[in-house]
Formats: C-alpha cells, structure tokens, sequence
C-alpha cells in the first residue's frame, strides 16, 4: 500500500469498524443489558462519557472559531493578477473545478484552505515567487478537490466522540498524515526530477519557518515536523514512510474485537439457556393443581379466623422473622416446594415477599405458560409486577394475611378472568394505562422456609371481616385505594397560539408549556379554555358546544394583568365559573370571580358580600370550583389547618367548613384541602400534606350526601 489514497480509505474503514463496535456491541454488553458487574452504573459511565466528549467538541468549536475570527479579520483579497493566474493554473492542472478566492492574511503564518462548505485559500503576508506559489496552490488546490478537510473533521469527531479509545487517537494520527501525503503524492505524480527536487526544497523551507500546527478545521501547506519529513521521504523517493501509527489501531481493534466477540457468546449462551429453561418450563405448571379459594365468602371467613397482628409494618414484621434465622439455615435447607402455590424462601431478602403469590395467581389466570416460567429462587420468568402497598392485617409467621396492592401495565385488551378473578381498576398514569389490583392473601407456613398459598380475597371485603370479628381492634392504619385517572389535556385544543395558551402574567412558579391544569372543561355539553392575565393576553375564555367543531372566544377582562392561576367550571352547558388569582406577594394573593349564564359567551363578575380568606387577600389558592350554579368551594395552601370556603348562593357569600377530623397526630399532618369532587351522588373531599400532589400518596378522604353541608369522615386511602 504505497499509495497514501488507499491507507486513507483504510483508515475511514477502521473509524467505521470503531464506532460498530462500540455502537453494537459494548454499548449492548455494558450499558444496556448490565452483565458485568466489574463497572460502575451504566448511568454514571454514560454521563461520564458523554460529558467529556461534549467538552472535548465544545473545545474544538471554540477554536475553530477563534482562530477563524482572527484569520478573516486580518485577511485582504489578493489584487495580483499574476497571483490569481499562478491559482488558476494549478486549479486546472488538478483538475478542480471550484477555484476557493484568494486572501492574504497576516494572521496565518503558513498558506492554508479554510472552511467547510466555501473553503477560501489564505497565503501569508509575505513575498512568494510564481514558482514557490505555484506548488503551493497546486498543493491546496487538491486538497479542495479531495474533500481534506471533510475527511480530516470526521476523525477529529471520532476522537471527540470516543476519547477513552487509544486506537481512535492512533487513527486520527495516521489519517493527518496520510492526508498530507497523499496530496503531494498526486501534486507531484508524472513529474520530473527537477520539479521535484524544486518542491523538496520549498517543503524544507516551509520546515524551517513554519509553526502553525495543522488543526481539522483547515489544511495547512506546513503541518508538524514529523509530517513534513514524511511528506518530504515521499517526494524526493527515499522510501515510503511507515504507518505505525495505523498498524498499532489495526491491531488494538482486532484485539478488541475478539474480546467482544467472546463476551457477546457467553451472553448469547446465557440467552439460550435462559430460552431453554423456559422451554423447559412451558410445560404447565399449573395442571393438576387447582387455584387456590379465591374470592369467595370460603376464603374471606379463613382469613377472619386469625387473630389481628396489630399497627406494625409489613416490611419491618418480615425483617423481624427472617432474622430469626442465620444464613447458613438458607444455604443448608432441604425443604422443597411442589405445585404453583408453594414458594421457598432462599434468601433473607426474599422473606415473606408476597408479590412472588400474586403474581403466580394472577397468572393463572393471565396467562398459565408464562406464570409457568416463574422461578421464584432465580427471578427468571419474571415480567414484574410494581406493589404499591404491603400490610399485615392478620396472624404470625406460621399463617398470615397480608394486603397487597400492585399493578401491571394495562395491554389494552379484555381481560380474561374465567369468572374468579375480578377485574383491575384501569388508571392512566403520566399517558401509561395501568390495570390495579387490591388484594388480602392469606399464606401458611409448611416449614421454615416453605410457604403456601390458600386463599385470595378482596382486600375491602377481608377487612370488614376482619373487624367484624375483632370489633375491638382499631384497623386504621389500613390504608385504602381510591383510584382515580390523572387529570390530562385534551386531546383536542381549541384553535388558540400557544403562546396565547400559555401566557399568564405571574410566573414566579414557572413557564407554562400547555393550558394550565383545572383550566380547562371537557364535557358532553361544553368544552372550554380559560387562558390569559398577562400584559399582552387578557383573561379570555374560547368554548365549543358541538364537540370542537365550532369555537368563540371571549374577553373576560383585559385589567387582570398579573394572573398567577385561573380555575374553571361549568356545572352544566349554560352556568360557568372563572376564578383568577394572583397579585402576589410573598405568599399571599388576591382572586376574582366571574361567572356565565350564557355557555361562556359573555362573563359578568361577581361581587361578593362575605369573602373567604381576609377580605379577598389570602394564601395562594390551590383550586376553585362550582357542583350547582349555587354551590361552590374554594379550597387555600395552609400549614394550619383545612381552609376549605363554601357558597350557596353563586359565590355572593363564603363560609369556612369545619371537618370531622380525627383527633390524632397522625391527622394532624394533612392541612391541605383540595376541592370537591362529585361522583355518584356524592362529594369526596381529600386532606393532602402539600399542594402538588392531589392524585399522588396517601389522604384523608371525607364524603358528604347534601353537597357539602356536612361531612363524615371516611378513612386514610391511596390515591393515584
């Protein structure tokens, strides 16, 4: 290969095979799949990586740009004619048909080709002869032909790209080189000796006074005098340099190669016996084992014969037993477990885990082959299920009932359930659709380290049996779901900018980046926008009454200029609410209220006689909202005490409501008030311990039957 154009090509062939190679294969084996546990977090590696190799690129930018700032502030076109012909002779000697202008500058010391897309031709502010510019447009001239400079930023984007890769600096190294050479080695083919020897002795006076190093953002007639001996052995016949450099990057990517290679087997060997142990095990399970008693009355009075474990936690009762033995008891035991419905505990960490039943009993149901490849002593066959809650409601490590409540992504489909299994509540959450399940298992010790499943009930009718047959025991500690899908945007916007949908005039809580939650209606009778308060937008509300095809927008008021929140309701097609807050300071605010008989086509504000908070000053307001076009509620952020405000007569006078609170410490946490929400006939009001999390954690729930006039309190639920 004595032809630097062919090592060129080898040497991009090589970057290619680099790239591959970590692209495909160590990316997959050491970030991805996370096999080997000799590295750090593949979060850690990733950022370490691309960290620096942002720098790196952030380097290169920069001086690109300093030294291009300094270059064309210095540079002057050429008004020798004799100089532009010297160009265009060389041009057309090598054939390049795009001849780059020509400029003198006294910020380069060495002639040189700059930029990408329009390269120009810089030569120093010095005295050449026709025949010294010549060789050195000739030069130039091919590597703009070539595409140099392209070449040379691709394997400076290599380096940046994978700096911890000694092989990448070998190439970059040999690729310069060889971009050099191979210029001169077109420049001076078919030539005689004498234009040789001639453009030998102008390389070895470049060498003498040359000092700019060659960079990947241009081409230097002088590059490091490593290069320029090189170039100057190639011209004269000498001898063909050596690539080394080349050599040594060959050698470190086969070698890399091959280790990856043996790296991806052993991964591909695990993965087929991982195949064939769940071939192993498509053979069902569960044939010839009947599930266990399953909600059915059978299974809830088991449950109800146990005696109550008291308020302790699940995860520190389990922690409490599993200590009781040592790790050599796991590591010598002779139990077996046989059948879907017994587990043995191989590990302290796996004491008492009760997600490894329910997922084996859901999958009874489910889908028995893939409940089948279940190794509980192994997590093989495991798809996962995510528990939200586990609590002991009953009994002692030889015979339990603990709740459980999880959920599994929601597939979109029917579920199956043959009758037994009831089915899940669907919740979306964050545009996922989850499927959640609240159950009581009921398990029993047959050894020390091997337990059974005999029963599965809902966990509300197990607790009610539960304190029907303990009425003296006090199950508050139970916390109970209250699903309920998360409030999200519409699918349908109203025909608005979103600037104008996302304008507001106090942003101290940050930008908006869509209409603001509780901002919005979308009902059968009414879809409708509240949007505005700032300088340039004012309060306006746009609706639709026949499902988006139509849509009017009016102006609420164009004086609310610092609006923080707007909350709307519409209780029917024709009576709506508008509440506008804002004017902070520190953390104290003012609001109006607007309200429509009209479907929102025009807004009248409403004045009111008694105000809540301190005549219409008042903490930040977290929501507002009307049940009847009489009946509305205000709730405001307190670390005190619920500050909950209700109207009977349109939001003309406002009332603080006093709620049935338990007299307890734990009680005593939740002071945030949400509004109301109307299901069924009913309003459920849930005390939160801070403002951003109304459909997130555990709550206060508190139910009323006349719309708010009184309320009972209901119990500690699990909202999502």
């Amino acid at each position: 290969m004595r032809q630097a154009k062919y090592r060129k090509i080898l040497w991009v062939l090589l970057l290619t095979e680099l790239i591959l190679l970590h692209g495909l294969v160590l990316l997959r084996l050491y970030v991805l799949r996370w096999d080997y546990p000799f590295l750090w977090r593949p979060g850690l590696i990733a950022g370490i990586w691309l960290g620096v190799s942002s720098l790196l690129g952030l380097w290169q930018i920069f001086s690109y740009q300093n030294f291009r700032r300094e270059a064309v502030r210095a540079m002057v076109p050429l008004e020798e004619s004799w100089i532009r012909s010297a160009c265009s002779q060389a041009a057309a000697e090598v054939e390049c048909e795009k001849i780059p202008p020509l400029y003198r500058s006294s910020a380069v010391t060495t002639p040189l080709v700059l930029g990408f897309a329009d390269p120009v031709m810089l030569i120093p502010d010095r005295e050449y002869s026709f025949a010294e510019l010549r060789m050195v447009f000739l030069h130039e001239c091919t590597h703009v032909k070539q595409r140099d400079l392209w070449y040379k930023l691709l394997f400076t984007a290599g380096q940046c790209l994978f700096w911890f890769q000694p092989a990448v600096w070998l190439l970059k190294n040999a690729a310069y080189r060889d971009v050099e050479i191979a210029c001169d080695q077109r420049v001076t083919e078919g030539k005689g000796e004498s234009e040789r020897g001639a453009y030998a002795q102008f390389l070895i006076d470049s060498l003498r006074r040359g000092r700019d190093r060659s960079q990947a953002y241009s081409a230097y007639f002088y590059n490091s005098s490593s290069i320029m001996k090189a170039r100057l052995q190639v011209v004269t016949r000498e001898r063909e340099p050596g690539w080394s450099a080349g050599a040594a990057a060959f050698l470190l990517l086969t070698g890399e190669a091959v280790l990856c290679a043996l790296l991806s087997g052993g991964q591909i060997r695990r993965d087929v016996q991982e195949n064939a142990y769940r071939q192993e095990a498509s053979v069902n399970l569960y044939l010839g084992y009947e599930a266990p008693e399953g909600f059915t009355e059978t299974a809830v009075a088991a449950m109800a014969d146990l005696e109550p474990a008291g308020a302790d936690s699940y995860s520190d009762w389990a922690q409490q037993k599993s200590d009781a033995y040592p790790d050599t008891a796991y590591e010598d035991m002779t139990d077996t477990a046989e059948g879907p419905w017994q587990l043995r505990i191989t590990s302290k960490a796996r004491y008492l885990d009760s997600r490894d039943f329910a997922w084996r009993y859901l999958m009874y149901f489910e889908d028995q082959e893939q409940g089948s490849t279940y190794d509980p002593e192994t997590g093989m066959g495991y798809n996962g299920l995510e528990v939200t809650d586990e609590t002991l409601l009953a009994g002692d490590a030889e015979e339990y009932v603990c709740r459980v409540l999880f959920r599994e992504i929601a597939d979109g489909g029917e579920q199956e359930t043959s009758g037994v299994l009831p089915e899940g509540t669907v919740i979306r959450v964050k545009g996922t659709d989850y499927r959640y399940y609240d159950w009581a298992l009921h398990v029993k010790a047959l050894s020390d380290h091997v337990y059974e499943l005999v029963g599965v009930a809902d966990t509300g009718a197990a607790l009610e049996a539960l304190k029907t047959a303990h009425p003296e025991e006090d199950y508050s500690f139970v916390v109970l779901a209250d699903l309920k899908s998360e409030e999200s945007e519409p699918a349908e916007l109203p025909p608005v900018p979103m600037e104008e949908l996302t304008a507001r005039g106090d942003e101290m809580d940050g930008a908006l980046s869509g209409p603001q939650e509780k901002s919005y209606v979308s009902s059968d009778e009414i879809q409708a926008y509240a949007y505005g308060g700032s300088l340039t937008v004012p309060v306006k509300v746009t609706c639709s009454t026949d499902q988006g095809k139509h849509w009017y927008t009016t102006v609420v008021s164009g004086d609310d200029t610092a609006v923080r929140r707007l909350f709307l309701s519409f209780p029917d097609g024709q009576q709506g609410f508008l509440f506008a807050t804002g004017w902070r300071t520190m953390w104290q605010e003012g609001s109006l209220l607007y309200h429509t008989e009209d479907g929102g086509a025009s807004w009248t504000r409403v004045e009111p006689e008694t105000w809540y908070g301190t005549d219409g000053a008042h903490s930040l307001m977290t929501g507002g909202a009307f049940v009847t076009d009489q009946v509305g509620f205000v709730t405001i952020r307190s670390s005190q005490w619920p500050e909950l405000y209700r109207t009977v007569d349109g939001g003309r006078n406002w009332s603080l409501v006093e709620l049935p609170i338990p007299d307890t410490e734990e009680a005593s946490w939740y002071t945030m008030a949400y509004p109301p929400e109307q299901r069924d006939g009913k309003l459920y009001l849930y005390l939160g311990m801070e403002e951003y999390s109304e459909l997130g954690g555990t709550k206060l729930r508190f139910e009323s039957e006349d719309l708010g006039e009184s309320w009972s309190y209901t119990g500690m639920v699990y909202r999502r």
